[in-house]
């Protein structure tokens, strides 16, 4: 329920999709509900294609009313958006299409689909009356958003916001929420401009010469005076190490039993691992830190590391591979890792000597990482066994397997605990500091059971003269763990590279 008016009579933009689903995709990621800056370039569309545009040369264009409302837009910062409950779905089957040749069909994925309970409100600041008149006509003519079949209903209208859940309102810096693309100044002009461009006449030229025609975007990715900003619910307040989860399907080919062999817990590091090689490989140079996990000669220090698991979705129908995004990457080097997934990429899971594993993961969906499973729980419970070493222990004091789980939870939430004040320091001491702050100030407790089985299948590398030991665990986040909702999160010594997963369960015993 709201709880604290933040704005009275703001602008606000709902979107509501006649077929109750969104399609969309950016970097070729699907999106579950479209961003600020595509309800901008709707409008954009409906003003220079609607009944009031005049002709200009070759193409129609906005009258001087409707520019100005839509400018006003990119003029002002978003204040937030009203998000719905929203469920992406993509199809498992391939479809084949006839698109230049009738004997060479194309293979190509389904578009995927974002179901949404309601309508999608998008919030600006208290606006003139003359934008808001112009805006509502506008709206009459706005047909779709995102792909042609993303039908939508505009309204413009203005509103009361009030906290509440559902309520994302533009935050700064890094963290959790929704990161996503509004308009600048110019981006109207930069629109226009490529849309003139691409009308002007021309000479015919020769077109796909290969078997299949290949798609072309004549207006090229139009990102001119397009930024990113941050907004975050207000009724949450949790911090989490991962901003978003990218789930990519795993296509195995013609190779019988490669999905039941990665569903083993003892092969999830090989897959996690093949995925990553595959990753570095088809970056080439220049591959960013927080992918190879390396800070020059160093370990890369803190949340910033990618982690990539397999594991089956959430909904529990497929098995799928999830790339864990931590709170602090760059934008550019997420734009690098999204190019580097536009096409399939084939791993290979080393399984034993002599026998590798070939797959295919791609059609990478976004996910959230705070509310990752469908159903919160009290606890979660390790789907793969986690790592932890058990070299020496303090000097004063016992040093217990639910001890050293407990400091794996430390670790892999120390972007968390910083944040929260926590300076990070090194040895026995800190580490014991460490288990009693978890337990006394967030209520963190573990049940542990050692795995009686060889450590090294559940974890990548591990040092000369290095103890670990495989355990499972039971684990209670405490106050660490977001409200009502259950968070990707792994942990151990291979929480990055497919070992340690948490998954939902019941209440502690």
């Amino acid at each position: 329920m709201p709880t604290d008016m933040v704005e009275s009579d703001a602008l606000a933009i709902s979107l509501a999709f006649a077929r109750g689903v969104y399609s969309g995709a950016v970097l070729g990621l699907a999106e579950d509900i479209p961003a600020h800056a595509r309800v901008h370039e709707a409008f954009v569309a409906a003003a220079a294609g609607g009944p009031a545009a005049r002709p200009e040369g070759n193409v129609l264009v906005a009258i001087d009313e409707h520019r100005r409302a839509i400018e006003w837009l990119e003029d002002n910062e978003p204040l937030g958006l009203i998000v719905p409950a929203t469920h992406v779905s993509r199809q498992l089957a391939r479809r084949y299409r006839w698109r230049a040749s009738p004997v060479a069909p194309t293979d190509t994925d389904f578009e995927p689909f974002s179901a949404l309970a309601a309508p999608v409100v998008y919030l600006w600041p208290s606006a003139p009356d003359d934008v808001v008149a112009a805006l509502r006509e506008l709206a009459a003519e706005v047909t779709h958003v995102g792909r042609a079949d993303s039908v939508v209903i505009a309204s413009v209208q203005r509103m009361d916001i009030a906290e509440g859940r559902g309520v994302h309102l533009a935050a700064t810096g890094r963290g959790v929420g929704r990161v996503m693309r509004v308009a600048r100044p110019g981006r109207f002009g930069a629109l226009a401009d490529a849309h003139a461009t691409a009308s002007r006449p021309s000479r015919h030229g020769t077109g796909s010469l290969g078997k299949q025609a290949s798609d072309e975007f004549v207006t090229g990715a139009n990102d001119e005076a397009v930024e990113l900003r941050r907004f975050v619910e207000t009724a949450s307040s949790v911090d989490w190490p991962f901003a978003e989860v990218w789930q990519l399907t795993i296509d195995p080919g013609d190779k019988p039993g490669v999905l039941a062999a990665l569903l083993e817990p003892q092969h999830r590091v090989a897959a996690a691992v093949g995925i990553h090689k595959a990753l570095v490989r088809r970056i080439g140079e220049n591959v960013p830190a927080f992918i190879t996990g390396r800070d020059g000669n160093g370990p890369l220090r803190g949340a910033g590391h990618l982690a990539i698991h397999v594991a089956p979705s959430p909904e529990g129908d497929v098995l799928a591979a999830y790339l864990a995004i931590p709170q602090n990457t760059v934008d550019a080097d997420l734009e690098q890792l999204a190019h580097a997934l536009r096409l399939p990429l084939r791993a290979g899971a080393v399984l034993r000597r002599g026998d590798t594993r070939w797959f295919t993961v791609q059609s990478p969906t976004r996910r959230d990482a705070v509310a990752f499973w469908p159903q919160p729980a009290p606890l979660l419970q390790t789907a793969v066994p986690l790592v932890v070493e058990i070299n020496g222990g303090p000097r004063r004091g016992a040093w217990t397997l639910d001890d050293a789980v407990v400091c794996s939870i430390g670790f892999a939430m120390r972007s968390v605990l910083e944040r929260d004040g926590l300076a990070w320091e090194s040895g026995w001491g800190f580490r014991t500091e460490l288990i009693g702050r978890l337990r006394e100030q967030y209520g963190v407790d573990v049940r542990t059971s050692r795995v009686r089985s060889n450590a090294l299948r559940y974890v990548h590398r591990v040092r000369d003269n290095d103890l670990v030991v495989a355990t499972h665990a039971l684990v209670d986040l405490g106050t660490l763990a977001p409200p009502d909702a259950a968070g990707f999160l792994a942990l151990g010594r291979a929480r990055h590279l497919g070992g340690g997963l948490l998954v939902p369960t019941g209440k502690l015993a």
